[in-house]
């Protein structure tokens, strides 16, 4: 290549990279328009108990031991002869990383919707960042739970789709296509790793649902979502799936610049209810996050549930107990790469 036509592309990159940073900085990306009469009047407002259990291992009999004892807390959640999804987080495999729910995890969790006698049980995720979902079920293990439970695995990736109209959506995707597995399912229960999240701080039971969108319509990671704002495309999702229930695998978590590339760090807990916004901000409260950082949680305080201490009836463990500060992520330490990042992968 001519030292003249190196230039040009140098000079044409730059002029691109120059561009995109500014649009980044011009679009708000955690803001929200006002929430309309019907969303704010669907919003849980009874008191929401969220489970906060001590778990230092990733032991099955354990684990479910544990969840049998707290599930009892929470006799709206009915599996009887109903079809269960349990959407974990696979988002991708990196060794030595804490990036997925934990398979022995899921083993237990499954055992315990055979214990609430549900009819079917199917594991279904949308890998965000890899595509080869075969390759992920393999390394994480959860292939072969879902082999040894003979469990159906569905890639919602590449699954059916339909429309759902979103006329009332923050994130202006209107209708938001979602797979049919999800939109057939009874009962949805997020099975989310708890971990820091570079753009949205927190990721846990509401931010999982971004593997139900399909790949084969919004691309890797689901570049459409990002671009229109991570935090308004979360509320849209859990809006519309309507998820019933939340198990957070907090076992051992991730801290720092997640949610891939973070640190393990032992949290030793497990957090579940069924408002995923008390959820949420119970995991928040946890690992020391500034709830006001969070614009998603802030909103889902209004047309989602409860994220106010009042409003939570904490069982188990307190959080003043098992609370411990988590490294933030490089991007919310210096907020001039928040501002740059906001449209960015993952």
């Amino acid at each position: 290549m001519d030292k003249s036509r190196r230039v040009f592309l140098q000079l044409l990159l730059t002029s691109f990279l120059l561009s995109a940073c500014q649009r980044a900085k011009k679009l708000d990306f955690g803001t929200f328009k006002p929430p309309t009469a019907s969303q704010l009047e669907n919003r849980n407002k009874h008191i929401s108990k969220v489970a906060v259990i001590e778990s230092h291992k990733y032991d099955e009999d354990e684990i479910l031991e544990n969840l049998k004892k707290y599930i009892q807390y929470f006799p709206n959640l009915n599996l009887e002869n109903k079809t269960v999804i349990l959407k974990p987080n696979m988002v991708d495999y990196w060794p030595g990383k804490v990036i997925s729910t934990n398979a022995i995890f899921l083993a237990s969790v499954i055992r315990l919707c055979e214990y609430l006698q549900a009819k079917d049980i199917i594991v279904a995720e949308g890998s965000g960042n890899f595509r080869d979902t075969e390759f992920v079920l393999a390394k994480t293990g959860i292939g072969d739970v879902c082999k040894a439970k003979q469990v159906k695995f569905v890639d919602l990736n590449i699954d059916d789709i339909e429309p759902v109209a979103n006329p009332d959506g923050f994130s202006g995707i209107n209708p938001f296509y979602l797979p049919k597995t999800i939109l057939n399912a009874d009962v949805i229960i997020s099975l989310p790793k708890m971990k820091c999240h570079h753009w949205a701080l927190l990721t846990a039971s509401m931010k999982n649902f971004f593997g139900i969108v399909p790949g084969k319509k919004y691309g890797w990671p689901k570049n459409l979502l990002h671009h229109r704002g991570i935090p308004r495309c979360i509320i849209d999702l859990i809006l519309l799936a309507k998820p019933h229930f939340a198990i957070v695998d907090g076992i051992l978590a991730m801290e720092g610049d997640g949610p891939l590339n973070g640190d393990a760090v032992e949290a030793n807990l497990i957090i579940m209810g069924d408002d995923l916004a008390s959820v949420d901000a119970t995991c928040a409260r946890v690992m020391e996050l500034e709830l006001d950082k969070i614009p998603y949680l802030a909103m889902a305080g209004k047309v989602i549930g409860n994220i106010d201490n009042d409003h939570i009836e904490i069982l188990g463990s307190p959080i003043a107990k098992v609370k411990k500060a988590f490294k933030r992520p490089i991007t919310y330490i210096n907020s001039e790469l928040l501002s740059l990042g906001k449209n960015q992968s993952s």
